[in-house]
Protein backbone atom coordinates (compact mmCIF):
# COMPACT_ATOMS: atom_id res chain seq x y z
CA UNK A 1 0.00 0.00 0.00
CA UNK A 2 3.29 2.58 0.51
CA UNK A 3 3.75 2.03 -3.07
CA UNK A 4 0.22 2.84 -3.97
CA UNK A 5 0.20 6.01 -1.51
CA UNK A 6 3.01 7.05 -3.33
CA UNK A 7 1.80 6.92 -6.71
CA UNK A 8 -1.43 8.59 -5.86
CA UNK A 9 0.89 11.48 -4.08
CA UNK A 10 2.41 11.95 -7.38
CA UNK A 11 -0.75 12.03 -9.46
CA UNK A 12 -2.35 14.77 -6.83
CA UNK A 13 0.90 16.79 -6.80
CA UNK A 14 0.81 17.06 -10.26
CA UNK A 15 -3.17 17.54 -10.50
CA UNK A 16 -2.51 20.50 -8.01
CA UNK A 17 0.52 21.81 -10.58
CA UNK A 18 -1.19 21.94 -13.63
CA UNK A 19 -4.04 23.26 -11.76
CA UNK A 20 -2.25 26.09 -10.18
CA UNK A 21 -0.92 26.63 -13.72
CA UNK A 22 -3.85 27.07 -15.46
CA UNK A 23 -3.29 23.57 -17.57
CA UNK A 24 -6.51 21.10 -18.00
CA UNK A 25 -6.22 18.35 -16.45
CA UNK A 26 -5.91 15.00 -18.14
CA UNK A 27 -9.51 13.10 -16.92
CA UNK A 28 -6.82 10.14 -17.14
CA UNK A 29 -4.77 11.23 -14.37
CA UNK A 30 -8.43 11.98 -12.60
CA UNK A 31 -9.14 8.50 -13.11
CA UNK A 32 -5.72 7.28 -11.69
CA UNK A 33 -6.38 9.19 -8.39
CA UNK A 34 -9.76 7.96 -8.01
CA UNK A 35 -8.69 4.27 -8.57
CA UNK A 36 -5.80 4.48 -6.45
CA UNK A 37 -7.64 6.88 -3.65
CA UNK A 38 -10.43 3.44 -4.05
CA UNK A 39 -7.45 0.77 -3.09
CA UNK A 40 -6.14 2.49 -0.34
CA UNK A 41 -9.57 3.34 1.19
CA UNK A 42 -10.17 -0.44 0.59
CA UNK A 43 -7.05 -1.60 1.96
CA UNK A 44 -7.88 0.50 5.20
CA UNK A 45 -4.98 2.86 4.35
CA UNK A 46 -5.24 6.76 4.74
CA UNK A 47 -5.68 9.01 1.95
CA UNK A 48 -2.17 11.10 1.75
CA UNK A 49 -2.62 15.12 2.25
CA UNK A 50 -2.49 16.28 -1.34
CA UNK A 51 -4.68 13.25 -2.50
CA UNK A 52 -7.39 14.17 -0.21
CA UNK A 53 -7.29 17.86 -0.93
CA UNK A 54 -7.50 17.07 -4.84
CA UNK A 55 -10.37 14.78 -3.86
CA UNK A 56 -12.65 16.44 -1.76
CA UNK A 57 -11.83 19.82 -3.68
CA UNK A 58 -13.38 17.55 -6.77
CA UNK A 59 -16.17 16.99 -4.60
CA UNK A 60 -16.86 20.24 -3.47
CA UNK A 61 -17.43 21.43 -7.11
CA UNK A 62 -19.58 18.47 -8.02
CA UNK A 63 -21.46 19.15 -5.33
CA UNK A 64 -21.92 23.02 -6.15
CA UNK A 65 -22.78 21.75 -9.75
CA UNK A 66 -25.02 19.39 -8.91
CA UNK A 67 -27.74 22.34 -8.52
CA UNK A 68 -26.29 23.51 -12.46
CA UNK A 69 -28.67 21.06 -14.70
CA UNK A 70 -25.77 20.67 -17.34
CA UNK A 71 -24.36 18.40 -14.17
CA UNK A 72 -26.27 15.09 -15.01
CA UNK A 73 -26.01 15.62 -18.80
CA UNK A 74 -21.88 15.92 -18.13
CA UNK A 75 -21.97 12.26 -16.73
CA UNK A 76 -24.82 10.83 -19.09
CA UNK A 77 -22.73 11.54 -21.86
CA UNK A 78 -20.03 9.27 -21.32
CA UNK A 79 -16.97 11.60 -19.21
CA UNK A 80 -16.12 8.29 -17.71
CA UNK A 81 -14.06 10.16 -15.27
CA UNK A 82 -16.30 12.64 -13.47
CA UNK A 83 -19.00 9.81 -13.62
CA UNK A 84 -16.29 7.10 -11.69
CA UNK A 85 -15.27 9.90 -9.72
CA UNK A 86 -18.85 10.80 -8.67
CA UNK A 87 -19.42 7.31 -7.94
CA UNK A 88 -16.73 6.58 -5.82
CA UNK A 89 -16.96 10.00 -3.64
CA UNK A 90 -20.88 8.65 -3.00
CA UNK A 91 -19.49 5.34 -1.88
CA UNK A 92 -17.13 7.26 0.48
CA UNK A 93 -19.54 9.41 1.94
CA UNK A 94 -22.00 6.41 2.64
CA UNK A 95 -19.05 4.60 4.44
CA UNK A 96 -18.08 7.33 6.05
CA UNK A 97 -21.99 7.92 7.46
CA UNK A 98 -22.23 4.50 8.33
CA UNK A 99 -18.82 4.56 10.45
CA UNK A 100 -20.49 7.57 12.40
Amino acid sequence: MAEVARLATAIADRILEQNAAGITIPPEQFTMLVRAARMLLDNGAPWPPSVEQVLMEVARHIEQAGTAPDVASVASTGDDAVAHLTQFLGAVKRREELGN
